[in-house]
């Protein structure tokens, strides 16, 4: 039993270390057959049907005796074939020179239809199909077509280049003409070339000729522009200088009119003032004067109310006295009759004195002139004009008669009436 289970152990042992070894085995082969992909390469992987394609983002197993493998470079080609000899319409040789870049865009294609894909490869299929698609373009035009037309050349070329290379998988990226030249024992485009120079020569004969004849006439009619222009500029500068004397004429014309409008301004304003100050004097010496007569008139109206208040204190005197003497005389009744007429000459006498200090204080003419004569009453009668002037003569006469029927009443009666008419006389 313990054979049994020391054999059993030891098989077991075994089947483990085999299988740890071809676990190993298994391992390495895996590992070494692991292709990871560059990044600027593409691999196509053929296995019986089946093909596979992997680019640098990739990783795979290959096993040689199982599958095949084309490894294609992704990057750009740089093709620079020999210069290419061709021949335009007119049989005439020259020589390009062209550059192509070109980049594998179709991997499977590629590996399909080229045995092999690397530089050289590529290279050949590129000259080939460059100088087939050149020759075919360059039959169609004239040498001087092709350099006048370069760029047009470029765009066929490269049309029928791109066509071509497409159904290898492959595709033109730049294409470019570099140069086109006369090839080696041919001097078609050096022959060219001096014929064009002798022609642009003539040309630039003719044209500098033509041009200067131009410029002849150019500056002849330049000059005679300027001497035009000039003439203008004179005749605008005389104009100019015209209109600006007439502006300054105008303008002292102006000033003087102000000039004279101010002049006459101030002499209407200088007459006035001497008007103003004329009647100022005129109307203070007519004021002074006024105030002279006036001051005159005063003092005359002060003197003559002096002289009649003397005159009328002088007949008031005068008729005291008068009365006086007719109180005298009532001690004889024979004249007893005449106390009334004399009281009414002695009112007579007082209102004429009073007439005429009124009249000598108004400017009035009345004047008083006394009677000569002898008698009592001859001293005391005005002049018939003052004792018309006043009411005292008719009524003086009314009271006489009145008097005279009434003498009989006594000496106490007529002294009476002799101091009420003295008060009264006295108060007027």
């Amino acid at each position: 039993m313990l054979n049994q289970i020391e054999s059993l152990g030891r098989a077991l042992v075994a089947l483990l270390i085999i299988g740890a070894i071809i676990g190993i085995i298994v391992a390495i082969v895996y590992f070494k057959s692991l292709v990871i992909v560059p990044f600027n390469e593409c691999h196509v992987v053929s296995r019986k049907q089946k093909v596979s394609q992997y680019d640098g983002k990739g990783r795979y197993t290959f096993f040689k005796f199982l599958q095949g493998r084309t490894i294609i470079p992704m990057f750009v080609l740089d093709i620079e074939p020999p210069l290419i000899k061709l021949h335009d319409m007119d049989k005439l040789p020259f020589g390009v020179e062209i550059s192509v870049k070109v980049q594998v865009t179709d991997p499977q294609m590629a590996a399909s239809r080229l045995t092999r894909i690397d530089h050289s490869t590529i290279s050949k299929v590129v000259e080939d199909t460059v100088m087939s698609a050149s020759r075919s373009i360059a039959m169609e035009r004239t040498i001087l077509d092709i350099m006048k037309e370069r760029e047009e050349i470029e765009k066929a070329i490269y049309t029928m280049v791109s066509d071509a290379l497409n159904k290898l998988g492959l595709s033109p990226i730049i294409f470019d003409i570099k140069n086109i030249r006369d090839i080696e024992g041919s001097d078609v485009i050096a022959s060219l070339e001096r014929v064009k120079i002798a022609e642009l020569r003539k040309n630039a004969r003719i044209s500098e000729a033509k041009h200067n004849s131009e410029a002849t006439i150019i500056e002849v009619e330049k000059r005679k522009d300027s001497l035009v222009k000039a003439e203008n500029m004179k005749q605008e500068e005389e104009h100019a200088r015209l209109n600006r004397e007439k502006m300054v004429a105008e303008e002292n014309l102006s000033v003087e009119f102000q000039r004279l409008e101010i002049i006459g301004q101030n002499e209407q304003r200088n007459a006035e003032i001497e008007k103003e100050k004329k009647m100022t004097l005129a109307e203070a010496e007519a004021e002074a004067v006024r105030l002279k007569a006036k001051a005159e008139a005063d003092a005359i109206r002060m003197k003559l109310e002096a002289e009649a208040e003397g005159i009328r204190l002088k007949g008031l005197a005068e008729a005291e006295a008068i009365f006086k003497k007719a109180e005298a005389m009532r001690e004889y009744n024979d004249v007893s009759s005449n106390l009334k007429a004399i009281e009414i000459l002695a009112n007579a006498q007082i209102e004429s004195s009073t007439q005429v200090a009124k009249a000598i204080g108004a400017n009035n003419k009345i004047i008083y002139l006394p009677m000569n004569g002898e008698g009592i009453f001859s001293g005391f009668i005005p002049k018939m004009d003052a004792l018309l002037q006043s009411n005292i003569v008719q009524e003086g006469l009314s009271e006489v008669i009145e008097n005279l029927k009434g003498i009989k009443s006594g000496d106490k009666k007529s002294k009476t009436t002799k101091n009420k008419f003295i008060e009264d006389r006295k108060s007027n």
